[in-house]
C-alpha cells in the first residue's frame, strides 16, 4: 500500500487505491477495504466493486467518499485511468467539495477497436484532506487507480529530492575507476605509411596533461592534447614511449611498445582437448570473454570462456561437453599469452549461452580481480581442487564429488547449488556458498525438480529445465560509490524472476538481499538477516494490463547503472527494473524481450533511457525513462521482436537512432522518422574517429555515409575471424581495452579453434575522450557483456555533448567544436582578426569557436 518514503528530510508517503491493494471480491457491495485502513464507498450503496486492467470501475455521477486512517492527510491527489467506454470521455466532476469543468480534467474514451489510453492527472489540495475524501467523476464509467499524497509534491525542495545526487551524466567517481595504465598500441597506419599511436587519456588525468611521442630515445613530437598520433616515418623496426605531462613536468611514461605487424594481434590460447558423448565427438572454441587486472599491474588480464561444439539451448536435449574457464596474460609482442589458469565446472553444470553467466571484477577492493560464477558438485578451481573445499557449509564440504546429475536427456536434475568466488591470478577458489534460489526457490540441499517455473496453462516447466535455468549476472555498486560492489546474479524471466545481490569482503561470499517476483502482482524483499518484507506492486508504467513486477517483465539481458542519480546502481531487466536495495523500481508490463540498450539515447531529457524489444502482445518495442519507467514512445508489432539496436549513427540528429526488426526505418527519440534506411540490428562500436557509432554485425562493421550505411571493414578477411553464439553473431568481446577511446573487437580463429584476433582502430581522430573503461556504465557493461543474448556496451552520457564538454573545462570557452577546415573558410581570432589559422589555437570558423591544432 505504502508506495515510497523518505524523501529528504521528512517522511513523504504515497498511497495507492488499486485492485492490487483492494481486498474486496468482485461483486462485493462497499464499503471496500484497502490496505494501509483506507475504504472507499459509493453515494449509492448498492453499487459492487468491479475492477479491470488494474484499476477500479467507478460509475459515473456518484460521489465517492474515502476514509482515511487517523493520523493521514492527504495534500496532493493523482488519478491515472480511462474512460471505459468508446463514445465519451469522462473527466473529474468534483475533488473535496471542489467542482471541476467537464474539460479541466478529462480521461479519454476507449478507441473504436477497444484499447485503452490511460492517461494520469493530479491536483494539489488547496487544504489537506483529514478523516475523508470525496471525489465524483463524470461522464461515463472511468477505471482509475488513485495515489494519495500526504505531501505536495511541488514543496519538495530540489535539493531534497535528489540529496547528495550527481545528475552529471559526464561524472564517475574516482572510486569507480581502476588503476589502470595507458595501454599504448603502435600498427601500421591506415594510409598503409607509417605508424599509427594510440594510448590512453585517464579518467584520472589532469584536464591539461599533453603528451610527447619518443621514438627510440628521440622526442619526434611534442605537446599533443589528442592521444592518437600518426608517425608518417615510422617503421615496424622502430619503438615507441609515450610521455605525459602536465605544466611541461613529466607525470608518467609508457613502456617501450613496438608495433604489431598487421591491423590485429593474434593471441594463441591451450584449447582444451574435445571428446565424445552419445557417440558423436565434440570440440572447443573460444567464447564468451571478460577482463579484469588479476595481478594489480594495470593491464587487463584476458578471460575465456571456452564452448563445446555440443553446447545447447535450454530447450534442446543432449548432453554437453564441460564448461571451461581459463584466465591469460595477454602479450602485446608475440601471439603467445601467458595462461595463468584453468576452472573445469564439471559435468553438473551443462554448457549453453543460458547457463554460465562469469562476474570478472575487483569485489573486494583490494586492487585486484576476482571471478564470480555459478558451480555444482565435480566443479575443480584453477589448483584442480573440488571447489566443494573451499566452503564453510559442511553440507558442501561433504558432498559426492563424483555423482552425475544429468538424465537421459542431458539436462541437470538435481544436486546441490552453489556460488564460487575464485582468486583472479590463481584461480584458487576462496569460498562457495549455496545458490540462492535453488531450482525449486529455495536454498541448500539436492532435491529434483519440483517447482513448476512455467504458468502456461497445461505446461510444465520442471526437470524440462528450461525456464528455472535461465540466468544473468552483473556487477553493480548497489551501497555507493565509495563501498565495494556486489555481484547480481538473475535466475529466471520468463516467469519466476529472482534478483540476488552478494557482496565479497575477501573472504566470504555474503547475501546483501534476494528480490523475489514470485506473482505479477506482489514481490518480496529478503535481507541480509532473514527478514522478508512482501510489496503489493503499482500498475505498470506501460502496458497495464501487463505483470507489475519482474515476474516476465526480463529479458535475455540486462543492464546497470546509476539511473536515478542516488550514488546507487540500480539494476534494468528489459521490461522491469531493480533498486540498489532489492525492491522493484518499476515495471513497463511488456514482458520478455531479446535485445536491451541503456544509455542517453534523448540528450535533450534528463538522465538515461531505456530502448528494447518485445517478444510478447503487442511486440513491437519501446523507449523508456530509465530511473522510472515512464514511456517515451513506443510502437506495436505483428510478431515476436527479436532483433533491435539503438545507438548514435546519424551525425544530422541529435541523439541516438533506433531500429528493429519489427520496424527497419532509424527512429529518433521524438519518434520521428530520421531515415527510411535500414541497418543491421547488432552491435554498436566507437571506430573511425568520429563521435557516432558504427555498426558491428558478427565480423563486419558499417559506418553511415550520409544517406545509408557503408561497408567499412571486413574483419573475416583477416585471420579466418569468426563469431560467438550462432546466429546471434556476437564478437568473443568489444571493449576499450588497448589505446585510445576507441574499442578493440576480439574474434576468434575458426582455422585453428585457439586463437584469439585482436583487432584496434588506426584511423587517426582530433577528438580526445578519457577511456571508455573509466565510464561507470559503460565499465558495468563489459563486465555483464558475456550474459546469454550478448549486447553491446554503452557510455553514460551522449558523446558529442561530452566532448563539448571537456573543451568547455579545458579552455573555459563555451560553443568550442573541433574540425578540419576542409571547405578552406576563413579563419578569424577570437577577437575578430582574420588569421591564416596556422598556429594551434582558438579560432572562429564558419561562424563557429573552432579549435586548430
Amino acid at each position: 500500500m505504502l508506495l515510497c518514503t523518505s524523501l529528504g528530510m521528512s517522511a513523504n508517503n504515497i498511497y495507492e487505491l488499486s485492485a492490487a491493494t483492494c481486498s474486496a471480491s468482485s461483486g462485493a457491495v462497499g464499503p471496500w477495504s484497502f490496505q494501509g485502513g483506507f475504504s472507499v464507498m459509493a453515494s449509492d450503496a448498492s453499487k459492487t466493486y468491479q475492477a479491470a486492467n488494474g484499476g477500479i470501475k467507478y460509475s459515473a455521477g456518484l460521489q465517492y467518499t474515502i476514509t482515511l486512517p487517523e493520523g493521514v492527510s492527504v495534500k496532493h491527489v493523482e488519478i491515472y485511468g480511462y474512460d471505459n467506454y468508446p463514445d465519451v470521455d469522462s473527466y473529474l466532476g468534483e475533488l473535496n467539495g471542489k467542482e471541476y469543468s467537464a474539460t479541466a480534467i478529462v480521461f479519454p474514451q476507449k478507441t473504436a477497436n477497444g484499447s485503452t489510453v490511460p492517461v494520469t492527472r493530479s491536483v494539489t489540495l488547496v487544504e489537506a484532506a483529514t478523516g475523508t475524501l470525496t471525489f465524483t467523476p463524470q461522464g461515463k464509467q472511468v477505471v482509475w487507480t488513485l495515489r494519495l499524497y500526504d505531501y505536495n509534491p511541488a514543496d519538495v525542495p530540489a535539493d531534497d529530492l535528489t540529496q547528495g545526487r550527481n545528475n552529471n551524466l559526464f561524472y564517475t567517481p574516482v572510486s569507480q575507476m581502476e588503476k589502470i595504465d595507458r595501454a599504448p598500441v603502435a600498427l601500421p597506419a591506415s594510409s598503409g605509411k607509417g605508424i599509427f599511436l594510440s594510448w590512453r587519456f585517464l579518467g584520472t588525468d589532469d584536464l591539461q596533461t599533453k603528451f610527447d611521442i619518443v621514438r627510440d630515445g628521440s622526442t619526434i613530437k611534442r605537446d599533443l592534447t589528442v592521444s592518437n598520433y600518426t608517425d608518417t616515418y615510422g617503421a615496424k623496426t622502430n619503438s615507441y614511449e609515450i610521455v605525459a605531462k602536465v605544466n611541461d613536468v613529466e607525470v608518467d611514461r609508457t613502456k617501450p611498445v613496438t608495433p604489431w605487424s598487421n591491423i590485429y594481434l593474434r593471441q594463441t590460447l591451450d584449447r582444451p582437448a574435445g571428446g565424445t558423448l552419445d557417440g558423436a565427438q565434440y570440440t572447443y572454441s573460444p567464447n564468451d570473454c571478460s577482463v579484469g587486472d588479476v595481478d594489480g599491474d594495470g593491464q587487463y588480464e584476458l578471460i575465456v570462456k571456452w564452448d563445446p561444439s555440443n553446447s545447447k539451448d535450454n530447450s534442446q536435449s543432449g548432453y554437453t561437453g564441460n564448461v571451461y574457464i581459463d584466465a591469460y596474460k595477454l602479450d602485446m609482442t608475440s601471439e603467445t599469452p601467458t595462461k595463468l589458469w584453468r576452472i573445469d565446472l564439471g559435468q553438473n553444470t551443462r554448457a549453453g549461452a543460458h547457463y554460465t553467466q562469469f562476474l570478472v571484477y575487483d569485489f573486494d577492493g583490494d586492487g585486484k580481480a576476482e571471478l564470480i560464477c555459478k558451480t555444482a558438485a565435480g566443479s575443480k578451481d584453477g589448483n584442480g581442487n573440488y571447489v566443494s573445499e573451499a566452503a564453510t557449509d559442511e553440507t558442501i564440504k561433504t558432498v559426492d564429488n563424483t555423482k552425475d546429475w544429468r538424465n537421459t536427456s542431458g539436462k541437470v536434475t538435481g544436486g546441490q547449488e552453489w556460488l564460487t568466488v575464485f582468486e583472479g591470478l590463481t584461480g584458487k577458489a576462496i569460498h562457495t556458498v549455496y545458490y540462492n534460489p535453488n531450482r525449486n526457490g529455495g536454498i541448500g540441499g539436492e532435491d529434483g525438480w519440483t517447482k513448476n517455473w512455467d504458468d502456461r496453462s497445461g505446461k510444465t516447466d520442471k526437470e524440462y529445465g528450461n525456464r528455472g535455468e535461465r540466468y544473468l549476472a552483473a556487477v553493480a555498486y548497489i551501497d555507493g560509490p565509495d563501498a565495494n560492489p556486489s555481484a547480481i546474479m538473475v535466475r529466471g524471466y520468463y516467469t519466476y524472476s529472482y534478483v540476488w545481490a552478494v557482496g565479497f569482503d575477501g573472504k566470504e561470499l555474503q547475501t546483501k538481499w534476494l528480490h523475489s517476483s514470485f506473482s505479477k502482482t506482489q514481490y518480496s524483499v529478503t535481507s541480509a538477516n532473514g527478514t522478508t518484507v512482501t510489496y503489493n506492486a503499482p500498475i505498470p508504467k506501460g502496458k497495464i494490463t501487463g505483470s507489475r513486477t519482474a515476474y516476465g517483465n526480463g529479458n535475455h539481458n540486462l543492464s546497470v547503472g546509476d539511473y536515478d542519480g542516488d550514488g546507487n546502481d540500480e539494476i534494468t531487466l528489459g521490461a522491469s527494473a531493480i533498486n540498489h536495495d532489492g525492491t522493484l523500481l518499476y515495471s513497463t508490463g511488456y514482458g520478455h524481450g531479446d535485445a536491451l540498450h541503456v544509455g542517453d539515447i534523448d540528450p535533450d531529457r534528463p538522465g538515461m533511457e531505456v530502448f528494447t524489444v518485445h517478444e510478447e502482445s503487442p511486440y513491437g518495442w519501446d523507449l523508456h525513462d530509465a530511473a522510472t519507467g515512464d514511456v517515451i514512445c513506443k510502437a506495436d508489432g505483428s510478431a515476436d521482436n527479436g532483433r533491435g539496436i539503438a545507438s548514435d549513427i546519424i551525425s544530422s540528429n541529435r541523439g541516438y537512432e533506433f531500429s528493429s526488426s519489427n520496424d527497419r526505418s532509424q527512429r529518433n527519440a521524438a519518434n520521428e522518422v530520421v531515415s527510411t534506411k535500414s541497418t543491421t540490428l547488432n552491435f554498436r562500436c566507437y571506430w573511425n574517429g568520429d563521435l557516432q557509432d558504427e555498426l558491428l554485425d558478427g565480423n563486419t562493421m558499417d559506418t553511415w555515409s550520409g544517406s545509408s550505411m557503408t561497408r567499412l571493414l571486413t574483419l573475416y578477411d583477416y585471420g579466418n575471424s569468426s563469431t560467438c553464439n550462432s546466429t546471434k553473431k556476437t564478437p568473443n568481446l568489444q571493449a576499450d581495452l588497448l589505446g585510445d577511446w576507441r574499442e578493440e573487437i576480439l574474434l576468434w580463429d575458426s582455422s585453428d579453434g585457439c586463437t584469439i584476433n585482436i583487432f584496434t582502430t588506426n584511423i587517426s581522430t582530433i577528438y580526445r575522450v578519457p577511456t571508455l573503461m573509466h565510464d561507470h556504465t559503460y565499465r558495468m557493461g563489459i563486465a555483464w557483456q558475456n550474459t546469454a543474448y550478448n549486447q553491446p556496451p554503452h557510455v553514460g552520457y551522449f558523446l558529442p555533448d561530452y566532448v563539448s564538454y571537456l573543451k568547455e573545462q579545458t579552455t573555459a570557452i563555451k560553443g568550442v567544436s573541433e574540425t578540419v577546415n576542409a571547405d578552406n573558410e576563413p579563419i578569424y581570432t577570437l577577437q575578430g582578426v582574420r588569421s591564416n589559422g596556422k598556429q594551434p589555437g582558438i579560432y572562429i570558423i564558419g561562424g563557429k569557436k573552432t579549435v586548430v591544432r
